[in-house]
């Protein structure tokens, strides 16, 4: 119990010398000894939104929506392997 009370009389002193020696050197100690607290509050805020976006593994979870089939007369627009003057060796040719 005493080494923890001498840590922080020995932190305290710290803080008091260094505010003695001027604005900047207290600005950048507070700086310094609240980064651990925002690191800590930004992992818990991850760690809370990842927990509670989470979709239920309940039955009552909605479907989720399926993909709608492409209709017919929708134009594929995937490159093909074989370009379109390949593909025209396929086609029978018109009589002149």
């Amino acid at each position: 119990m005493e080494q923890i009370n001498s840590f922080f009389s020995s932190l305290w002193s710290l803080v008091h010398r260094k505010h003695e020696e001027g604005i900047f050197n207290t600005i950048c100690l507070a700086v310094l000894m609240g980064l651990p607290l925002v690191v800590f509050l930004i992992l818990l805020f991850i760690c809370c939104h990842c927990c509670c976006s989470r979709p239920n593994k309940g039955g009552n979870q909605p479907e989720r929506t399926k993909k709608k089939k492409k209709k017919k007369d929708e134009e594929d627009l995937w490159i093909t392997a074989r370009p379109k003057l390949l593909q025209l060796e396929k086609r029978p040719s018109l009589p002149v």
